[in-house]
């Protein structure tokens, strides 16, 4: 009998309400809609909404820090996640408080708000692992997740955007959706679905928050990963810019990134299957090549390339946001999953916030007229660098599987 006929009705259960949880997990700039009527209302200028904006991003780090040291150990799952969703509620309180609330009242949900969005990926990813032990059905439901935080990125945009326009605080309107996998987890996120995270090891040892090399090198080629690509992406409206003088095509190719996204999400299961841990090399090799055919297209001008080139692109900058994750499931226990998710989310991040300074820094050694060239080229050799490493990981990985298996046929 497959893993899969096991699944219960209460663990499909617990499933949606984490795929629920993943839908408005990436929602922290989702309400940037709304800040033409949040100047206005409050007189505040453009700097302000963007710290608005980061605050939320800057406590979304040590929260899955925090939340991943203990969720499954010292805190249940289900506290866990039914604390995640309950900050993220309060996050969305000016939905009905509107003007009534201060500046300042705004600026504490948000924190508030980054505080719950950051629980959700140790929550999601420790629960899924406790749930899918077997390695290629675990790859399949956290490909299932991760095109459930794409969707999410676009649905919830535009929602706020269409609820913004009605008026600017019932944009927040999209974090009350919360609600939803607060109540299901209530039920459903109980011993009787998820089983218990073990306290030992296979050798009655007590599990230890412990990583091995080969899983920290992965962090660090993730956060070269990162760094690469938000640099390039922080790049990519100058690039397209100085070819396509159409706003709304710009928008348009802009979103081919999320069309991408999810196409790697969908692929990245069924390979796992047949390629293991080289998945997560194999697919980012596409997204260098998506990110070299995008300058190729802003030096020869030849729009139609940019269309295949952001495509590839976003295929491998997600193949690295969900292959990673997985692949350092494999390395630990499932009692500190959660843990490592947390240190995945903080290099993640790190790598999105050093990938500015780190294009000013290679902007001012080569010059300012040569940015474009310079970074892109700084950048992809980066991801270069990162591909020969994943090789090197996936087979450590591979050679990790084997040795388990040798003893667990042993035992």
């Amino acid at each position: 009998m497959s893993e899969k006929t096991k699944i219960s009705a209460g663990q499909i259960g617990v499933f949606a309400a984490l795929m629920c949880m993943y839908f408005i997990a990436p929602t922290h700039s989702a309400v940037n809609v709304a800040s033409t009527g949040l100047m206005s209302t409050y007189g505040v200028d453009a700097n302000a909404i963007s710290y608005m904006v980061s605050i939320t991003n800057l406590l979304e780090i040590p929260a899955a820090f925090v939340i991943g040291l203990v969720a499954g150990r010292k805190l249940s799952y289900r506290v866990c996640a039914l604390l995640a969703t309950a900050l993220v509620f309060i996050g969305g309180l000016p939905t009905f408080l509107g003007a009534a609330l201060p500046w300042e009242g705004i600026l504490v949900t948000r924190a508030i708000l980054g505080l719950g969005l950051g629980c959700f990926m140790p929550v999601v990813l420790g629960v899924i692992t406790l749930m899918f032990q077997k390695e290629s059905v675990r790859a399949t439901m956290m490909s299932v997740a991760s095109v459930i935080f794409n969707i999410g990125m676009i649905v919830t945009t535009n929602v706020a955007g269409i609820l913004g326009a009605i008026s600017w605080n019932l944009a927040w309107g999209i974090y009350l959706f919360s609600l939803v996998p607060f109540v299901l987890c209530i039920f459903l996120l109980t011993p009787k679905n998820v089983p218990a995270v073990p306290e030992t090891d296979e050798k009655g040892e007590k599990v230890k928050i412990k990583l091995p090399v080969s899983g920290w090198l992965l962090l660090v080629l993730f956060l070269g990963g990162i760094i690469m690509s938000q640099s390039l992406f922080n790049l990519g409206g100058a690039t397209i810019g100085a070819v396509v003088d159409n706003p709304a095509v710009i928008g348009t190719i802009f979103s081919l990134f999320s069309v991408g996204a999810i196409a790697s999400a969908l692929l990245f299961g069924p390979a796992y299957k047949f390629l293991g841990a080289t998945v997560i090399p194999v697919f980012w090799i596409v997204g260098i090549a998506g990110y070299v055919l995008w300058y190729i297209a802003h030096v020869t001008g030849n729009i139609p390339l940019f269309y295949v080139a952001i495509i590839l692109a976003g295929f491998g900058t997600n193949t690295m946001t969900v292959g990673v994750p997985m692949l350092l499931s494999t390395f630990v226990a499932p009692a500190i999953v959660g843990a490592v998710m947390g240190f995945s989310y903080v290099f993640q991040n790190g790598g999105g916030f050093l990938a500015s300074p780190i294009d000013q820094l290679v902007s001012t050694v080569a010059g300012a007229d040569a940015i474009m060239s310079s970074v892109w080229i700084f950048d992809i050799v980066i991801g270069v660098i990162v591909l020969v490493g994943l090789f090197y990981v996936a087979k450590k990985a591979k050679k990790m599987s084997t040795d388990k298996a040798a003893e667990t046929t042993e035992a």
